[in-house]
């Protein structure tokens, strides 16, 4: 901590980055509210406003909040990856492996509750174990379909802890995810695994690295101003540029480097909205698939009329964060607290 400059609050490290937690949040309802209305939108059999934003691109603020986290406990876990390893996994692993072991149970017991997904014991098998495998239709992702990201994520995981032992191991990650990157430009990988763990999107997880250690430097200096001009310039450029002849982690990447910065550099430390949805947003972004098929299997024939479809869209929405904020209170602590982990990212 003492490289933390000058300029940086007194604050404890949650408090200056309750930003994050806000951000988190953000990202988890923009996940929520493209599901909801695409799956409204096809029930309805037209075009819902607002329906074909590109909603999904919360997930690329929760890769520059991954890369900004992780570079913040590799400095208190240098030398120690399987500690960091430990950690990880008890943050990530056991809700993940409980609601894919509710999508295996969906697929035996309700097969026509799903949409494209399929009961394929190799597809199984590999979404226990982070593996990315290649569906039927060409698609490359688990059982749970959300859990893509998490694969990205537990691979980004085991390169820091790789580079844990080393002496400069952030810069070491660095030049690894830029060497994978222009290994999969080079080359065009055609596995599965190769194509995830050489894409572009990593270079997301590298920019919140770049970003951790300029906040480490220069603190966070507040402007509440700044911080909400950025986000929301941020947020309308994430939902703009989807479509452009920019890659992904340019066009989606730089406006979510862009909300973190807001969220970390510039965040007034005493600013905490949605700070309940922020700690329950992975129990969100697990758990929301679940709720809204159930309330669109039910009410689904509500979606022939606009209003039928609006307040379809706003039930399945609160059906969704009433499951997340029952399942972070009720299953996500326990098993927290049970595994001896204190909530620290």
């Amino acid at each position: 901590m003492s490289d933390v400059a000058c300029h940086a609050p007194r604050a404890a490290p949650s408090e200056r980055l309750a930003g994050l937690q806000t951000l988190r949040a953000v990202a988890a309802l923009m996940v929520l509210a493209g599901h909801t209305l695409s799956e409204v939108q096809h029930l309805a059999g037209r075009p819902l406003p607002l329906a074909d934003l590109p909603w999904s691109r919360g997930v690329d603020i929760f890769f520059v909040i991954s890369g900004f986290v992780v570079a913040l406990s590799a400095e208190r876990f240098q030398g120690r990856p399987l500690a960091f390893l430990q950690r990880r996994a008890i943050r990530v692993v056991p809700l993940y492996w409980l609601f894919t072991t509710c999508m295996v149970a969906v697929l035996l017991i309700a097969p026509s509750g799903t949409k494209d997904t399929t009961f394929d014991p190799a597809q199984i098998a590999a979404s226990y174990v982070f593996l990315p495998f290649e569906r039927y239709d060409g698609r490359i992702a688990p059982v749970l379909s959300l859990g893509w990201t998490l694969n990205y994520e537990m691979a980004f995981y085991v390169a820091a802890a790789a580079c844990l032992p080393l002496a400069r191991p952030l810069y070491w990650l660095g030049i690894g995810l830029l060497g994978a990157v222009a290994f999969g430009a080079a080359f065009d990988p055609a596995s599965a695994p190769l194509l995830t763990w050489t894409t572009p999107l990593l270079l997301e997880f590298l920019a919140g690295i770049a970003l951790a250690r300029i906040w480490r430097r220069r603190g966070t200096r507040p402007d509440p101003v700044l911080a909400a001009g950025l986000c929301v310039a941020a947020l309308g450029l994430l939902l703009a540029l989807d479509g452009s002849a920019l890659p992904r982690a340019v066009s989606a990447g730089g406006p979510a480097l862009l909300a973190v910065a807001a969220a970390t550099l510039f965040w007034p430390a005493g600013a905490k909205p949605l700070q309940s949805l922020g700690a329950a947003s992975y129990a969100l972004y697990l758990s929301h698939r679940f709720a809204l098929r159930a309330v669109t299997l039910a009410l689904g024939s509500w979606a022939g009329s606009a209003a039928g479809a609006a307040s379809l869209v706003a039930l399945a929405i609160v059906a969704a964060l009433g499951l997340a904020l029952l399942v972070h209170r009720h299953v996500e602590g326990p098993m927290f607290a049970a595994l001896n982990y204190d909530g620290r990212r």
